[in-house]
C-alpha cells in the first residue's frame, strides 16, 4: 500500500508532482515512488536519506520509467521515529542540478514517519518458523510464533493468521504464548507470505507482523500434479502525454507490456517498456526484461537492478544476465552486462586548421579532431561503454546466518567511441558476514571490501622499460617489486602509473563496517563501527561515503505497554583517513526522541531534537588558508508532531507539526569575509493536514503549510523566503465504482506565487480494461503557465 508523504504539499517544484511511500513494516524494505511533472528535462534522479541519529545522507539512484521514478530503502536503514530525505535531480543539456525541497535540503529535509499510530509491526510477535525468507520442504513446513513480548492488553484468544491472504486461523493451536498453525495441504512450491494480526479485548487491531518464505518444490522423481496447468497474467499500458513547460512543448508516447506465468513451483515473467524518449544521445530509456525461476534457480536477461554486498553493488542498473542459485547451504548470485552504453562524441563547431592553437587555448578541456580538408572540429567527449561482472558465492542462508564473498570487475571499452575522456577500470574484492542468534534478538554483521581503480587505461599495462623510465629515481629493488606486482596482477586489472592505490600506506582503498544489534526487554540497541578509505571506489556502488572513520550508536526503548517509545542516537565521524589533509574534521551528532501512542482519546505525540557539530583544529598564520580550511558550525533541529484519528461527523485523521532548524557558522567574522561565505541559516515549517473519510464513496484531504527560510545570499545580504501552501483534494467513486474522479487545487502565497489545479478521471469499461485522463495546470506569477495532459489505456489479463 502506498501512502502520500506528509507535508509534500508544502514544497514547491515544477518537476515533482507527488511522492508516495509504502507503509512501514519492521524488517521489510520500503518502496518509494515519485511522480514527475517535467520528466523529459530529467536525466537521472537520486533519493538521499539518513536514518535517525545519523549526520550523513545515503544515496540511491531511482529507476526512471516514464514520469515515475521508483526505488526502495533497505530495511536495516529504517530506524524509528522517522527517516529524513530529499531528492536531487540531474537535468539534461548540462543544466545545474536541482533539489527537492529547493531551499536548504540538507539542514531541513523532508521526513517519513516510521512509527505512526494504528497497526504496528513490532516485536510483540516473535517469528519462530519458518524464518524470514527461509526455504523449507513441504514435510518440514509448520508456522509458529511466540507472543512472549505481547503485553496483557492483547487478546490471545483472537489471533488472526493469514497465508497468502487466506485466513487459516481455524488451524491454530494456542498454548500460553506459543501459537502453532498447520498450513493447508497441497500448497504449491515457491514464495509465500504469512501475516499475523493481534487485537485487544475491544477488538481493535494493535500489532501485526508479516514475513515471507519459500516452499521447495516436490522431488523431480515424482510426477508433478497440475490440475489447473499454467496460471498466466499480463497487462498492457499505453500512454500519450504532452507537457508544455516554460513555453517548451514536449510530446511523448509510451507503451508498457508485462506478462507472467506460474506452473506449480516454476515462474516466468517479462517486461517491455518503449518510449519516444529513446535516443542514442542518452543512456537507455527503453527497458526490457525476461526471467524464469524455480525454487532453486532463477535466470533472467535484460534491465535489472541487482543488490549484492552493500559496499560493492546496490541497485545499479545493469543490462545483461542475472542469475541466482539456491542450494541450501550454498548459494550463488551472478550479474553481468553493461552499466553504461556508448554515446559517441559530438561536434560542437568547426574551424580552419590554422585556428587550432587559438581554439585549444580558449578551451583546453574539449577534444579536437580533423574535420575534412584543412579544418578541425571541437568535440564534446563521448561516453565509453562500460561492462560489469559481479559474482557472489554465499555459504549459509542469504537472509540468515551466512558468510559471503564478492568479486566485481568493470572496464571501459576503449574502442567504443572515437573521442572520450580517460577510460577506466575497476576491481573490487569483498566479503560479508551475518550471525543472527536467539531468533535474531542478537545479530552480528560485518562487511569489508578492497578496491583497485585504474584512472586511465589508454596505454594499457606498462612495460619493464616504461617502469624504468617512470621510476628512474627509485632504486633497483623498488623497480623490481613494481615489476613483480605487474606480472602477478595484470591478469586482473591494467597495471600502470594511473592505478589507485599506488601504495598501501593507511590502506586508502579499504572499506569495512561491523555492527552488533541486541533486542531484549523491549529495547533495541545497535552499535556500528565503520571505516571507509579516502580512495575506495566501486563502479557498482556510486554512493558510498569515503574518507570517514567512526561509530554510531542507536537505542530504542518501548515502555507502558508499547505506548511510550524513547529513542536516542550518537554518531561520531572523522575524515582525513589517509592523513593527507591539513586538518581532521570531526562530526558529532546527538539525537533524542519521545513518542506517545495513546489508546484513549489523547492524541499521539512525537518530540525530537537533534544537535550536530562539525569542527577541526586547523590553525595557520596565513589568514587566507585559515579562512579556507577552518570548520566550525553547529546545527540544531526540533520537531513536534501531534496526530489524532477521531470521529466528528465523518472519520478524520489529522496531524499538526512544527519543525525548526538552525545552522550557526562559528567562524570569526573576518574569516567569513575572506572566504566570502556565511553558512548561518534558519528554517521553520508549520503544517496541518486532515484526511477525511465519509460514508459515501468520497475521500477528502486538506492541508495548510507555511515555510520560512533565512540565509545569506552574500556576505552582506540576508535573504528570507517565506510562503504558504494550501492544498485540497477529493476522490469520488461513481457508476458502481466504475468511474473514479480525482481533483485537487493548491495555491501558494507569499514570496512564491503559483496555483496548481489537477484533475483525473479513470473509467473501467470492464474490471480489467480502463482509460484514464489527466490534466494538470500550473498558473505561475512569474513566467509562462504550464500545461500537462495525458491519456492512459490499461488492459490486465
Amino acid at each position: 500500500m502506498l501512502l502520500p508523504v506528509a507535508f509534500t504539499a508544502a514544497q514547491i517544484s515544477d518537476k515533482i508532482l507527488k511522492i508516495d511511500v509504502e507503509a512501514y513494516r519492521t524488517g521489510e524494505q520500503m518502496g518509494i515512488k515519485v511522480e514527475l511533472a517535467n520528466a523529459t528535462a530529467i536525466d537521472r534522479i537520486e533519493f538521499l536519506y539518513r536514518s535517525f541519529g545519523e549526520s550523513e545522507f545515503r544515496r540511491i539512484e531511482m529507476q526512471l520509467l516514464g514520469n515515475i521514478a521508483s526505488g526502495s530503502i533497505p530495511a536495516n536503514h529504517l530506524v524509528p521515529p522517522f527517516l529524513e530525505y530529499y531528492l536531487t535531480m540531474y537535468l539534461r543539456n548540462g543544466a545545474p542540478e536541482e533539489t527537492y525541497p529547493a531551499e536548504n535540503p540538507r539542514e531541513h529535509p523532508l521526513k517519513i514517519d516510521l512509527q505512526g499510530a494504528g497497526v504496528r509491526s513490532d516485536d510483540a510477535i516473535i517469528v519462530l518458523s519458518p524464518e524470514e525468507k527461509e526455504s523449507v520442504t513441504p514435510d518440514d513446513l509448520v508456522i509458529s510464533f511466540s507472543l512472549l513480548n505481547a503485553d496483557s492488553s492483547v487478546d490471545r484468544t483472537n489471533v488472526k493468521t493469514y497465508l497468502d491472504g487466506a485466513d487459516i486461523s481455524s488451524s491454530a493451536v494456542i498454548s500460553d504464548n506459543l501459537v502453532v498453525v498447520s498450513p493447508p495441504g497441497g500448497l504449491a512450491g515457491g514464495r509465500h507470505t504469512v501475516r499475523v494480526e493481534l487485537f485487544d479485548r475491544a477488538g481493535n487491531s494493535t500489532h501485526s507482523a508479516s514475513w515471507g518464505f519459500s516452499l521447495k518444490g516436490m522431488d523431480f522423481t515424482e510426477p508433478i500434479q497440475t490440475p489447473s496447468g499454467w496460471l498466466t497474467t499480463s497487462s498492457l499500458q499505453a500512454e500519450t502525454r504532452n507537457e508544455d513547460i516554460a513555453g517548451s512543448t514536449a510530446p511523448y508516447n509510451r507503451l508498457s507490456v508485462s506478462a507472467g506465468g506460474t506452473y506449480n513451483a516454476f515462474r516466468i515473467n517479462g517486461l517491455l517498456h518503449v518510449t519516444n524518449e529513446e535516443t542514442d544521445r542518452r543512456q537507455p530509456q527503453n527497458r526490457f526484461y525476461i526471467g524464469g525461476e524455480s525454487p532453486w534457480l532463477r535466470l533472467a536477461y535484460g534491465d535489472h537492478y541487482p543488490v549484492f554486498q552493500e559496499l560493492i553493488m546496490t541497485g545499479r542498473r545493469v543490462r545483461g544476465f542475472n542469475g541466482n542459485l539456491t542450494l541450501g547451504f550454498f548459494n550463488l548470485d551472478v550479474s553481468a552486462g553493461d552499466v553504461l552504453r556508448r554515446i559517441e562524441s559530438d561536434t560542437v563547431n568547426t574551424f580552419p586548421t590554422d585556428s587550432l592553437a587559438a581554439e585549444q587555448s580558449r578551451d583546453s578541456l574539449s577534444a579536437y579532431g580533423p574535420y575534412g580538408q584543412n579544418r578541425w572540429a571541437r568535440l564534446r567527449y563521448g561516453t565509453f561503454s562500460r561492462d560489469l561482472l559481479i559474482v557472489r558465492p554465499i555459504f549459509g542462508k542469504r537472509e540468515g546466518a551466512h558468510f559471503g564473498f564478492t568479486y566485481l570487475k568493470s572496464k571501459d571499452d576503449i574502442g567504443s567511441v572515437a573521442y572520450g575522456r580517460k577510460p577506466e577500470e575497476n576491481l573490487v574484492l569483498g566479503s560479508d558476514l551475518s550471525l543472527p542468534f536467539d531468533h535474531r534478538n542478537v545479530e552480528i554483521t560485518a562487511q569489508a571490501a578492497f578496491s583497485a581503480t585504474n584512472k586511465d587505461i589508454t596505454e594499457g599495462t606498462f612495460s619493464d622499460e616504461r617502469i624504468d623510465s617512470l621510476y628512474a629515481d627509485y632504486n633497483q629493488s623498488t623497480r623490481d617489486n613494481i615489476r613483480r606486482v605487474k606480472d602477478n596482477f595484470s591478469r586482473f586489472i591494467t597495471i600502470n602509473e594511473n592505478l589507485v592505490p599506488l601504495n598501501f600506506k593507511n590502506t586508502p582503498t579499504l572499506a569495512y563496517e561491523g555492527a552488533l544489534a541486541l533486542n531484549y526487554f523491549n529495547n533495541y540497541f545497535k552499535f556500528t563501527y565503520l571505516r571507509h578509505g579516502n580512495n575506495f571506489e566501486s563502479f557498482g556502488q556510486s554512493f558510498v561515503r569515503t574518507d570517514i572513520v567512526g561509530f554510531n550508536i542507536a537505542d530504542r526503548l518501548r515502555l507502558v505497554n508499547n505506548q511510550l517509545s524513547l529513542s536516542a542516537g550518537l554518531e561520531r565521524l572523522q575524515d582525513n583517513t589517509a592523513e593527507t589533509k591539513p586538518a581532521t574534521t570531526t562530526s558529532t551528532t546527538g539525537s533524542v526522541s519521545a513518542s506517545w501512542f495513546s489508546r484513549t482519546d489523547f492524541p499521539n505525540v512525537t518530540l525530537a531534537y537533534l544537535r550536530a557539530a562539525n569542527s577541526n583544529d586547523y590553525s595557520s598564520t596565513d589568514s587566507v588558508l585559515f579562512a579556507s580550511y577552518l570548520v566550525d558550525d553547529r546545527i540544531n533541529r526540533v520537531l513536534v508532531q501531534v496526530g489524532k484519528e477521531f470521529l466528528l461527523g465523518p472519520r478524520h485523521n489529522a496531524m499538526f507539526s512544527v519543525s525548526t532548524s538552525s545552522r550557526d557558522d562559528g567562524r570569526p567574522r573576518w574569516a567569513k569575509d575572506i572566504a566570502h561565505t556565511n553558512f548561518d541559516t534558519r528554517n521553520t515549517t508549520v503544517a496541518l493536514n486532515d484526511a477525511i473519510t465519509l460514508s459515501i464513496p468520497l475521500e477528502l484531504f486538506f492541508s495548510v503549510a507555511t515555510s520560512s527560510t533565512s540565509f545569506h545570499l552574500s556576505q552582506s545580504t540576508d535573504t528570507t523566503v517565506a510562503y504558504t501552501t494550501l492544498y485540497g483534494s477529493a476522490q469520488y467513486k461513481a457508476v458502481g465504482n466504475k468511474l473514479i474522479l480525482n481533483g485537487s487545487v493548491s495555491p501558494t502565497l507569499g514570496d512564491i506565487r503559483r496555483t496548481l489545479i489537477d484533475a483525473r478521471a479513470q473509467y473501467y469499461f470492464v474490471p480489467n480494461l480502463s482509460l484514464m485522463g489527466q490534466l494538470s495546470l500550473y498558473f505561475n506569477k512569474v513566467g509562462s503557465n504550464d500545461v500537462i495532459w495525458s491519456l492512459i489505456l490499461r488492459v490486465d489479463v
